[in-house]
């Protein structure tokens, strides 16, 4: 059965396959003619001004914000339904007139009970579909042009939509970016891997038709977003989570080489070997694993060809998949391996040294990793925890985080879980600089603040007490604490403020140092820190004492596993 994690932290957020949200379950319906938020009455002159896209005119709506545009529900590519369900994204239909783009665009398939329905855009196999944001006096003239910001939403096959307000990138336009959110297909329609699908695609593969749809976005991006004032020469590539895990993918691949030009992962990546990756949104199935899998899925649907699998309505699959007696080796749809869009491992391209040699900015948060400040652990459990995870080095591990109390045993858990993350990262920026012989910069950070409340906004955002939870930073990265509601302070937006400054300065030159800015360092190879952010702005060791690290980077480098 697929069911939905009761925690917000990588390693029970992102270990399972189902919804994001408490009560996404069985039977999940999709729901196809929900309202949509209305658009601010804030005007903007431009809003009304058609701007001509290869396949035709539009016009926006003024944004949240005061001398910004959105341009809401384009598409960049055909519905994925019937024939091109499972199969690559196909050119974008073309209209005559004018199109108002004024509405939000339908969220692809996916679960949604259990979310308020307000919540809810409409869903359809029609999803591929983009939102922009521009400010006041963007051009197409050359020397006007803004650079890009490409978002790619997080979660796991639930809540998953571009136009939920914590990704509203007004905030990110009014400092000077092009900010572009973009749906994609997701669960068992973004991820099916299957014998007849890797025959049909040619490619000797198959999934990740939600990457391909990534790129799809992408090529849409570079033949139109000048119009919109955007840059296609200073395009940012970002995401957090399962997005991230398609920018570390896209860095890999050669099917968007040239689309993009900087990466943010947020929540973020891990160091190719770290075990971490056999559960994360960041890691993938083997080709024969995800084809198993869906040679199963086939079964469990009653169906003995593609042409059947494809004939079923987006409903019974969505039903079916997330069914409470679902069998999981039918319905674990991931990222995979698949020779073509991944074209090889993450150690492989670091390796072989044809990681995309781009400036990178990526980081994690303090309370996931399994990292909780509502942890509770006995003593007993916490020993058993060293001794099936380090084994011969277990007693050298209780040396460096002592328990003897079973509030000791939950304090230094953490402290453990946060020290191995930002070793982790680093870690990475090592392959990255030196294993693959990069020579842009690495920026990372460990986010620190705790958001205020409960945002009840936004379906895929937890309840209050998780901490400085896996994700918790996208606000801030967006600056856009406007279009929600929790009880923000004026810390809130100072931190906010200066958070988006580092995001659009990266956009805009591949460093997210600026004026008035608490200097973020590059990563230095032989220096294991990070850049905290949040409740302080300032470096910070990966662990706590060089005794950690040395054993955390020993233990990681040990591992036999090779992601």
């Amino acid at each position: 059965m697929n069911s939905s994690p009761t925690g917000v932290g990588r390693r029970a957020f992102l270990g399972r396959t189902a919804g994001v949200t408490a009560g996404v379950t069985a039977g999940a319906a999709l729901l196809n003619t929900l309202p949509t938020a209305p658009a601010s009455a804030t005007s903007r002159d431009d809003a009304s001004h058609p701007v001509r896209t290869q396949s035709g005119l539009v016009t926006g709506v003024p944004a949240a914000l005061p001398g910004v545009t959105v341009y809401k529900g384009i598409p960049y590519a055909a519905s994925t339904a019937g024939e091109n369900r499972w199969r690559a994204p196909q050119a974008p239909p073309s209209w005559q007139g004018v199109r108002k783009a004024d509405t939000w665009g339908a969220a692809c398939p996916q679960p949604v009970t259990g979310i308020a329905a307000d919540k809810v855009p409409p869903l359809s196999e029609d999803c591929l579909n983009l939102n922009i944001w521009t400010g006041a006096g963007s051009s197409p003239a050359r020397r006007d042009l803004r650079p890009v910001f490409v978002w790619i939403y997080g979660g796991r096959n639930s809540a998953m939509w571009a136009s939920q307000p914590v990704y509203d990138g007004a905030n990110l336009a009014a400092k000077g970016a092009v900010v572009v959110t973009y749906n994609h297909r997701v669960g068992a329609f973004g991820n099916l891997a299957h014998p007849a699908l890797s025959s049909e695609g040619g490619h000797g593969g198959s999934g990740n038709w939600g990457v391909r749809d990534t790129v799809a976005a992408l090529k849409w991006i570079r033949r139109n977003i000048a119009a919109f004032g955007g840059d296609p020469e200073r395009v940012t590539l970002a995401g957090w989570s399962h997005g991230s895990s398609f920018v570390n993918i896209l860095m890999i691949s050669k099917l968007a080489r040239g689309l993009f030009h900087r990466a943010v992962l947020s929540a973020g990546v891990q160091y190719t070997k770290d075990p971490a990756l056999g559960h994360v949104a960041g890691g993938y199935a083997q080709l024969a694993a995800a084809e198993a899998n869906g040679t199963a899925f086939a079964t469990y649907m009653g169906a003995s060809s593609l042409s059947n699998l494809r004939a079923l309505t987006a409903d019974e699959i969505v039903t079916k998949v997330y069914a409470q007696d679902a069998p999981a080796t039918a319905t674990n749809f991931g990222n995979v391996l698949d020779g073509y869009v991944l074209p090889k491992s993450y150690t492989a391209a670091m390796t072989s040294r044809t990681e995309y040699d781009i400036p990178v900015l990526t980081g994690n948060n303090k309370d996931e990793n399994g990292a909780s400040p509502t942890l509770t652990m006995t003593v007993a459990a916490y020993e058993a925890y060293a001794a099936t995870t380090f084994g011969a080095q277990a007693a050298d591990f209780l040396a460096l985080y002592p328990a003897t109390t079973d509030a000791e045993a939950a304090a230094q858990y953490n402290d453990y879980a946060r020290d191995e993350e930002r070793v982790s990262t680093f870690l990475w920026g090592t392959q990255f600089r030196v294993t693959a012989a990069n020579r842009s910069p690495v920026h990372t950070y460990w986010w620190t603040h705790v958001p205020p409340g409960h945002d009840t906004t936004n379906p895929i955002e937890p309840a209050d007490g998780v901490g400085a939870y896996h994700g918790a930073e996208k606000y801030y990265l967006f600056g856009n604490l406007y279009g929600t509601d929790r009880p923000w302070t004026a810390a809130d937006h100072a931190i906010a403020d200066r958070t988006s400054s580092y995001v659009a300065n990266f956009a805009a030159t591949g460093n997210p140092n600026g004026h008035g800015l608490p200097t973020w360092p590059a990563l230095r190879t032989s220096k294991p820190v990070a850049m905290e952010l949040g409740d302080h702005f300032a470096p910070l060791p990966a662990a706590d004492t060089d005794a950690k690290y040395a054993f955390l980077k020993g233990y990681l480098e040990s591992q036999a596993t090779d992601y």
